[in-house]
Formats: structure tokens, sequence, C-alpha cells
């Protein structure tokens, strides 16, 4: 030991006799149990207290009671009192009471997804509501489920509680309990769909769907209807060229109409094709106004989602194939438009996988009457400057033959 090493050497056969004789490492009192240090213990324990404690933060206590929607055998596969599981790329079609809230699972377990390169390892989440209005709560990798209750929190000063959406803006700011990420919950969107595409960095997601009381009930909805999709395979669905956009042009020959759209297309490419697209038409009532940019047409009559077209609207002619698109252009003409009417027109684009999805629709009508219909394109100013040149002729000729009789007279 007094080699090479020397008084260095004495030193640490020292302090392993200390240790020997009774003396406690001083690591071994920074330790817990299991080795860990004991802050860190502390920590755990405080944490599991916490979450048995009512209103603390693994508080799940809204995931029962009557704000809760039971599922049904229309909500997938059902596997607990109030939850559903969804299945990937299989849509459900359901409905829920008022003011009541329905909870979904949903995990994914593919290496294969998993695997995929980042800017395609996404997952799509659709709300389309079908009738009325709907939220959507999504959270990520572990319970509880969203609480869509608790997102209307007061502002500070004010005396009031926290409540279910819409959310006043004024009086209340949005903070959702358990939540990710959800619908637009102020008002603003009132019946449109609700379209995620998220990274897919879970495995599991918690789903809550809330259906609005008062708002419903405005619109005339007691019971609203949506559908649900979660899909991971982001290449099988299609996507509405130029943002889903329709262009009409009227014949003037004829009571018809011309409309052309760009084709759909797929994100990555060679997943799906285009199977065909279909043509929706519904007549539109004197009433029938579209209350914003972002529902069409209003929530009691949804005619920019998949179920809203097949539940308000009819199907016009036949499929139309890809195939007769030219530079990227489709088209489709609508003949027996009646004058002084409104129509709506919209397309479903439909991928060889069996996935869906609607344009933006589009609200067509013809100005012109039975008489006029040979002068659809004039307008009135066009009428009226028509008139003054005739009756400046009819005056100059006047004028021009009372100048000549008083010449030969």
């Amino acid at each position: 030991l007094k080699g090479r090493n020397g008084a260095g050497a004495d030193r640490h056969v020292r302090a392993r006799a200390r240790v020997g004789h009774g003396h406690r490492p001083i690591m071994d009192r920074r330790l817990g149990v299991g080795g860990l240090p004991r802050a860190a213990l502390s920590l755990v324990v405080w944490a599991a207290l916490l979450s048995t404690m009512p209103g603390g933060r693994g508080d799940c206590s809204h995931e029962t009671g009557p704000d809760i929607d039971p599922p049904t055998a229309a909500d997938g596969e059902v596997v607990d009192i109030n939850h559903a599981v969804l299945r990937d790329g299989r849509p459900i079609m359901s409905s829920i009471n008022l003011g009541k809230q329905k909870m979904y699972y949903y995990e994914n377990l593919n290496a294969t997804t998993m695997n995929q390169p980042e800017r395609y390892r996404k997952i799509i989440i659709s709300l389309e509501p079908c009738e009325g209005v709907v939220y959507l709560f999504v959270r990520k990798t572990r319970r509880c489920w969203p609480d869509p209750h608790s997102c209307c929190k007061p502002i500070p000063g004010r005396a009031l509680a926290a409540a279910a959406p819409p959310c006043n803006k004024s009086t209340h700011t949005v903070q959702c309990t358990w939540s990710h990420f959800h619908s637009v919950i102020d008002g603003s969107r009132d019946g449109a769909p609700t379209f995620f595409e998220v990274p897919h960095s879970s495995a599991k997601y918690f789903l809550s769907v809330y259906a609005p009381s008062e708002v419903n009930l405005v619109h005339g909805v007691g019971s609203p209807k949506f559908r649900l999709t979660v899909l991971a395979d982001i290449g099988a669905y299609p996507r509405p060229g130029l943002q889903g956009q329709l262009q009409t042009r009227f014949a003037v020959d004829e009571r018809a109409v011309e409309v052309s759209w760009d084709e759909a297309a797929f994100i990555p490419m060679g997943v799906s094709s285009l199977r065909n697209y279909y043509l929706y038409s519904s007549l539109l009532l004197a009433s029938d106004t579209k209350q914003s940019e972002s529902v069409f047409i209003s929530p009691s009559k949804i005619m920019n989602c998949v179920c809203g077209l097949e539940r308000n609207a009819v199907k016009y002619g036949n499929a139309i194939s890809p195939a007769s698109c030219q530079d990227g252009i489709c088209k489709a003409m609508i003949a027996g438009i009646v004058p002084k009417r409104r129509y709506m027109l919209n397309i479903i684009a439909e991928s060889y996988r069996g996935f869906n999805s609607t344009y933006s629709g589009i609200v067509v009508s013809s100005d012109w009457s039975e008489s006029r219909h040979a002068f659809s394109d004039w307008s009135e100013t066009t009428t009226s400057l028509v008139g003054g040149i005739c009756g400046t002729i009819f005056g100059v000729l006047v004028i021009g033959y009372l100048w000549i009789v008083k010449l030969y007279k």
C-alpha cells in the first residue's frame, strides 16, 4: 500500500475501516426505498394522495354521473358503462342527448404506423355534425377523459362559476381540464365540422363529444347527430383540391348550370386513389340563410359534411369518374334549374379505401324570369342606356323633319 500510491492508499484504508465500525456512508442517507432519492419518493407519495382527493389533478369523478350519455351499439365496441372503443378507420354514426357528453377511447399500437417518416406520422380525428351543434375534446396518453363542463372559466374579478360551452369571451376564458386540443367553443363555428390532423405522438387517445343545450334548442334540434372518425393511415383520406372551392357558370340558352372543381389529392401518394365523385343538390327554402362563413347552411341543415349532405340533399345523376377530369379540373352539368330559386350544390369525393370528404359547397340562383330569358345577361343600367339612345335618335329625327318642312315653306 505504501508503494506507488503512498499516503493516498492509507487514507482509503482508514475510510473503509470507519465504515466497518458502524459509520453509515453519506450516500446511504440520501437514498430511500429501492435506491431512489427520498425527495423523489416524497413527491410520488404526495402525487398519489392528491390524485385521490376530490378536485385534485387526478380526480376523474366527472367520468361518471348524470352528465354522461351512456354508449350504445351505434357508438362502436362498448366495453364499459361510460365509454366505447373506436377502431382505426371505422367511422361511427351516433346521436347524443342535450347537455351530455359521450366518451370514446382509441388505441393504436401499429409499429408500421409509428415508423413512418415524421411528416407522414400523423393522425386524423374528424367530427362531422349531421344535425345540430357538437364539440370535440381530445386528450392523449393517459386518463382522465376531457371535462367539457370545466371549459368556461370566469374572468378574474367576476363572481361567476365555471360553465359548459359555448363560452362567452366577454365574461369567461376558455381553459378545458384534461384536454390537449378541442373544437372552437366560443360560438363562432357552431354547426361547423371539426377536423384535426396532428402528429401521431401517442398510442392512446381519450375523446369526448359534447352537445350544448341552449344552442341546439334555438335551432330546433332536440337530439344532435354526428359522425366520428379516427384514421392513422392519412394517405387513404381524399383531400379536396383548391381548399374545396367550387365554380359555377350558367348556360345562356338553357336552364342549366355547370359546376367545376379541382381534383382531390392524397398525402402521401400511393396509399389509395380516388374512386368516384358524387354531385349533391338541394332546393333551398326562403328561410335557409347562411349564418356565417364557417357554417353551411345552418346547424339545423348542414351541407358541408358527408352525413349532412346525405341527410339534407339528394344525389344528382350517376357517379362521376375521375377519368373524365381534364388538366386537373372536373366538371358536371345540372339541367332543369327553376328561375328565381336558390340551389345548394356540393361534391363528395370517395377513395377506394372507402373514405370520403366534401367540398365547401356553393349556393346558386338564376335571376332571370321567363320573359327575360333571352336577355338574362342585361342589367337595368343597360336597359336605361338603350332607352336613352333610342329617345335621342327619335328626337333628332323629329327636329330634322320639322326643319325640312319649314325650309320648303
